[in-house]
């Protein structure tokens, strides 16, 4: 998944559902190129096309295919990232009306762009292995795809050809390296797995903190532990899970603080699910801290992906509380609206970059856990 070497031009192509508000389309390309500028590269160009649903066979239509190699040539780009999910046979017919401008181009659909983005920021063994199963994962049928070309080539009626024993080789490769692979995450998650039951065994209390990515809780964490994790203003920076302690000084308890990656609108199940061993710490917390960037004005859209992933991952515990982030910059927000509509999550308004309104944070979780006190020394 690492790039032989480095892109720096790209260009971001996406379908624009019929009566969709401009605002919302430029919301979804500016995400996208953020993720562009995380991964290291920067955006010269970008094509719309209006359209109620892909197209079967280019997905963008052949015309605006057209369009985008001209504009390829012209600004002399490296990279097309399709902002969306791309079947492989697509992204093979983009490719060849590409190529004819440019024959090194590159055309990824916005996962492979999150994977890429994965490769450059993992540091652990496990991050690195998730990252290679999810790209496995996501490569395989585009594998197949190309075994597929090469017997239409080679291969005659009633023949075996030399594509038809390539695909069956590259099958067989693909699925021992899965093997390989899940093998290996088996034992780290047995490893995280018996930790997390020490702690259980110890009536120790685990926090997860939650949220879309870039949401400021990695800021957060620091914050409450006093760590050094990487900070910065970009997409998925944390990938692994970072556990410390936390002292809470009122009531005399110490729990457990989990950070982890951050979850982002259209991110395919198969992503999540290779991230599942890391995300343990969150499936078994006690309390949930849904961090969320108070200053983007999508902030409902972004709770609303958060949550889904949460139930996507079987994710239910019996309390959670909404931390709106990043008060210092989030200028126009009504604060009393949105404490009113998300009462039930006992919001709290904060930032974790000056520390403002932490401590309220800190006695909120102090006040969820005394009860658990009370029952620990029954």
């Amino acid at each position: 998944m690492i790039p032989q070497r480095e892109y720096s031009r790209f260009m971001l192509v996406g379908l624009v559902p019929p009566h969709e508000d401009k605002e919302r389309t430029l919301s979804r390309f500016e995400e996208a190129e953020s993720l562009v500028r995380t991964f290291g590269g920067n955006v010269y160009a970008a094509v719309s096309q209006n359209a109620a649903r892909a197209d079967h066979h280019t997905f963008i239509g052949s015309g605006k295919a057209s369009e985008v190699a001209e504009a390829i040539e012209r600004e002399n780009i490296q990279v097309v990232v399709i902002n969306d999910a791309v079947k492989p046979g697509q992204l093979y017919a983009l490719e060849k009306i590409f190529s004819v401008k440019n024959p090194t181009i590159l055309v990824w659909d916005r996962i492979d762009l999150i994977l890429q983005i994965f490769s450059k920021h993992a540091s652990t063994a496990e991050a690195k292995l998730q990252i290679r199963r999810a790209a496995m994962r996501h490569m395989g049928p585009r594998i197949y795809g190309m075994g597929f070309e090469m017997s239409q080539q080679a291969g005659g009626i009633g023949m075996r050809g030399i594509g038809e024993t390539n695909t069956e080789l590259m099958k067989r490769h693909w699925k021992n390296e899965m093997r390989q692979v899940q093998k290996q995450l088996d034992k780290i998650h047995k490893t995280r797995a018996a930790q997390m039951q020490r702690r259980k065994n110890n009536d120790i209390p685990t926090i997860a903190i939650v949220g879309y990515t870039n949401a400021g809780k990695s800021t957060l964490f620091n914050s409450l532990t006093n760590q050094k994790n990487q900070v910065s203003d970009a997409l998925f920076v944390t990938l692994d899970s970072t556990v410390s302690k936390l002292f809470l000084p009122k009531i005399q308890l110490q729990v457990f603080l989990s950070d982890t990656i951050g979850f982002i609108q259209n991110l395919p199940h198969d992503l999540i699910e290779a991230f599942k061993s890391t995300l343990l710490e969150t499936v078994h917390a006690d309390l949930l801290l849904h961090v969320i960037d108070a200053s983007d004005p999508w902030v409902h859209d972004k709770i609303q992906v958060v949550e889904e992933v949460l139930k996507d991952l079987k994710i239910e515990v019996k309390h959670k509380l909404y931390i709106f982030n990043k008060i210092d910059r989030a200028t126009n927000i009504n604060q009393k609206d949105l404490a009113a509509k998300y009462s039930s999550f006992n919001p709290l308004f904060i930032s974790a970059k000056t520390d403002d309104g932490v401590d309220q944070l800190i006695s909120a979780i102090e006040q969820i856990y005394s009860a658990f006190i009370v029952h620990t020394k029954v």
